[in-house]
């Protein structure tokens, strides 16, 4: 008789302890999504300022005022304040990939450009654009380097294997 009186006033508290804790790991899990998101909104922000440039550069009709903008753009405080979001909301993968880009167009002369200088600058900018699929969705992509820049290029059959 005891036991079962025992039994019955343990039963509440047991019932009240479990829904407490379910509530709590549900609130904790949801708000671990919020701040998630909000972080993945704020690389995704972050990303499209740092690609707009090159989205311009890589645009056969653009203007020679739209290019001379665009490569102007770079050296703007809003992209550099883009740059230091990269830093620290960015993967580690997506830091190292935009800094050898970025360290590779300090160091090349485009006016005087050769066509395995511009393969190259397109490997590191494509190899920036896999970093960037990777920290936001695809960790796993299958894609390849000259696949990312398929649609910008009517000759990347030309560059496919010395891309990838």
């Amino acid at each position: 008789m005891e036991y079962k009186l025992i039994l019955a006033l343990i039963s509440p508290i047991l019932i009240t302890i479990g829904g407490l804790l379910t509530w709590f790991l549900k609130t904790r899990n949801e708000n671990l999504q919020a701040v998630e998101e909000r972080a993945r909104e704020k690389r995704l922000e972050t990303y499209k300022k740092l690609l707009d440039p090159f989205i311009v550069l890589l645009t056969p009709t653009k203007t020679k005022k739209e290019e001379e903008k665009a490569v102007n753009s770079i050296t703007t405080v809003d992209y550099k304040r883009a740059a230091f979001d990269l830093v620290i909301y960015g993967s580690d993968e997506m830091v190292h990939s935009y800094n050898k880009m970025m360290q590779y167009f300090f160091r090349t002369n485009f006016e005087k450009q050769s066509k395995e200088d511009s393969i190259r600058s397109l490997k590191y900018f494509a190899e920036f654009i896999l970093a960037i699929r990777k920290d936001l969705n695809n960790k796993h992509t299958k894609l390849r380097r000259s696949e990312t820049l398929e649609f910008t290029t009517t000759d990347i059959e030309s560059y496919r294997n010395l891309l990838d």
